[in-house]
C-alpha cells in the first residue's frame, strides 16, 4: 500500500493534498496502531491542516458464528491459489492451512455449491456481514467527521473490509482497490465498494469472475507506482548503477530475487549458477546480483545468512539486502538494479511483473535442486498461482525444470536478451494496465469524482 500510494514524489497522495486544498476538504487517514507508527511524520507537509491521522483497533471475530461466516463467505470462491494455500501452503515449515488442511474438500465444495450465485455473494453476503459483525470501530469516526466518501487502500484486508461496511451502513459512497496483484483470486471478499480501480485487463476479469463485480462498478487505472517504475528521469548511467554494486562497467549480471525459507534449496541454483560464471559459461564477466527475500519473521532472516554465507566471499557475486520500498532513495536505486539487469531470475516473484514492466528478460525456476521433494513441498506448486498462469501464457517467462534447461535458458536469454520483447510487451498490455505515468492521477480522479460536493457543509 505505502508504494502504490505514499512513496513517491509527485504520486497519489501529493495530487490528492493538492486537490484537497483546491477544493477544501480534509484527508482522514484510518491505519492500525502500527501502521500509525509507521506513517506518522514521513507523509510531506500538511499534516494537521490537509490530511490527519486516525489510529483504529478492528478486531477479528471471536464468536462461533463469526468465525463460521467468515470460513463461508471466504471459500466462495475456490481457485487453483486457494486449493494451494488449502492442502498444499506456501512454507515448508508449516502445515498448510493451519494444520487444517483436511477442510479442503469442505472449502471445495462450498465453493462448488454456493459460489455460482451472484444473489448470495452480492446481497446477502454483504447483508449478513453488516449484522452479524456488531463491532464498529468506525462508527464514532464517522460521527465525528461526516465523511463526503471513503477509499479502501487495501480491500483484501479485514480493516478495509469493515471500513467499507460502515460506510455502507451510512450510505457514504466508496471507492478502493486491492493493495496487490495476487488479492483477487485467493478468498471472496464480503464487502465491495461502488467503484473498484483495476489495475490491469488482468485484474478486471479476476474482479468479475471471482469477486462478482459488474464491468460497470470498474475503472482501469494501472498500478501507481509504475509511474515512479517507468520514468526514465531518475534512469542512472549503467556504469554508475554497477559501480555502485560493485561490478566492472563492462559486466552483465543477473539479478536473483530469493524466495528464502519458501525455497530451502535455493543453494543449489546458486552455487550452479555461481560454477557457471566463474567457468565463462554464461559469458565472458557475468556477475550474479542476489536480492535475499526481506520477510519479517526473525527465523526467515537467520535462514537467509545461513544459505548464503558460503557465497560471501566469491568475487562474482554481490547481494542487495535492503527494503527499498521504505526509503525513497534506495527505490530510485533498486529501480535502476532492476533497470540494468541482464536478467531476472526468481521462483515465481511477483518482482517478474515489475522487471516486464522494464522490459528485462525474466526467467523462473519449478525444480528442488538437487532434492527430490514431493509436489506439495516443491517449489513446483507455486505455478498453481492463478496469477502466475496469465504470465506464463504470454511466454514471456520461460520456465527452467532442470539444471540443464536454466543453463540454456541464462546462455540464451544473455546473448539474445530482445528474443522475447514481443512477449513481455503482451504481459505488459495484459497484466501490467497503463504505463502512461498517469495511474496515480487516474486514481486520485475516481476518490474526488466520488465526493458530493454539493452536501459538503464546511471545508
Amino acid at each position: 500500500m505505502y508504494r502504490n500510494l505514499f512513496f513517491f514524489p509527485g504520486g497519489f497522495f501529493e495530487q490528492l493534498k493538492r486537490e484537497a486544498r483546491e477544493r477544501g476538504f480534509k484527508i482522514i487517514l484510518l491505519v492500525t496502531p502500527h501502521d500509525g507508527k509507521k506513517y506518522r511524520g514521513r507523509l510531506g507537509e500538511g499534516e494537521g491542516e490537509v490530511y490527519d491521522f486516525e489510529t483504529v483497533k478492528v478486531p477479528y471475530p471471536k464468536r462461533i458464528f463469526g468465525k463460521l461466516f467468515y470460513f463461508f463467505y471466504s471459500y466462495l470462491i475456490y481457485t487453483s491459489t486457494t486449493r494451494l494455500l488449502a492442502t498444499m501452503g506456501t512454507r515448508p515449515d508449516e502445515p498448510p492451512a493451519g494444520g487444517r488442511g483436511f477442510l479442503a474438500p469442505l472449502k471445495w465444495g462450498v465453493a462448488r455449491c454456493f459460489g455460482w450465485s451472484r444473489v448470495l455473494r452480492r446481497r446477502l453476503v454483504p447483508a449478513i456481514f453488516i449484522r452479524l459483525y456488531p463491532e464498529r470501530p468506525f462508527q464514532e469516526l464517522f460521527r465525528r467527521y461526516r465523511p463526503l466518501a471513503v477509499f479502501s487502500a487495501h480491500l483484501y484486508g479485514w480493516f478495509d473490509q469493515h471500513l467499507v461496511a460502515e460506510a455502507k451502513r451510512q450510505g457514504v459512497p466508496t471507492v478502493g482497490m486491492v493493495a496487490n496483484w495476487d488479492h483477487m483470486d485467493k478468498y471472496f471478499l464480503a464487502m465491495h465498494v461502488d467503484k473498484l480501480c483495476v489495475q490491469s485487463e488482468e485484474l478486471t476479469t479476476a474482479a468479475i469472475r471471482y469477486q462478482a463485480y459488474a464491468p460497470g462498478e470498474l475503472l482501469l487505472t494501472g498500478y501507481p507506482y509504475f509511474d515512479f517504475l517507468t520514468d526514465r528521469s531518475r534512469a542512472g548511467p549503467r556504469a554508475d548503477v554497477l559501480a555502485r554494486i560493485g561490478f566492472p562497467p563492462d559486466a552483465k549480471f543477473v539479478l536473483y530475487v530469493s524466495g528464502s525459507s519458501y525455497c530451502p534449496d535455493e543453494p543449489d541454483i546458486i552455487e550452479a549458477i555461481v560454477t557457471w560464471i566463474a567457468k565463462d559459461e554464461l559469458g565472458e564477466k557475468t556477475y550474479l546480483l542476489v536480492r535475499p527475500y526481506l520477510g519479517g519473521r526473525t527465523k526467515d532472516r537467520e535462514f537467509d545468512e545461513e544459505k548464503y554465507n558460503r557465497f560471501e566471499a566469491h568475487p562474482r557475486v554481490r547481494f542487495y539486502r535492503h527494503d527499498f520500498w521504505d526509503n525513497y532513495g534506495e527505490g530510485v536505486y533498486f529501480m535502476n538494479i532492476l533497470r540494468e539487469s541482464d536478467a531476472v531470475l526468481s521462483i515465481f516473484s511477483t518482482m517478474a511483473l515489475e522487471a516486464a514492466v522494464l522490459d528485462r528478460p525474466i526467467l523462473a525456476i519449478d525444480f528442488d535442486g538437487y532434492a527430490r521433494r514431493p509436489f506439495k513441498r516443491s517449489i513446483r506448486r507455486f505455478a498453481l498461482f492463478e496469477h502466475f498462469k496469465h504470465v506464463r501464457a504470454t511466454g514471456a517467462m520461460p520456465v527452467a525444470r532442470n539444471f540443464g534447461e536454466l543453463k540454456e535458458l541464462l546462455q540464451t536469454t544473455l546473448q539474445k536478451p530482445q528474443e522475447l520483447a514481443p512477449a513481455r510487451e503482451r504481459l505488459r498490455r495484459e497484466l501490467a494496465g497503463p504505463l502512461d505515468g498517469r495511474a496515480a492521477t487516474r486514481l486520485v480522479g475516481a476518490l474526488v469524482s466520488s465526493i458530493p460536493f454539493q452536501k459538503q457543509s464546511q471545508p
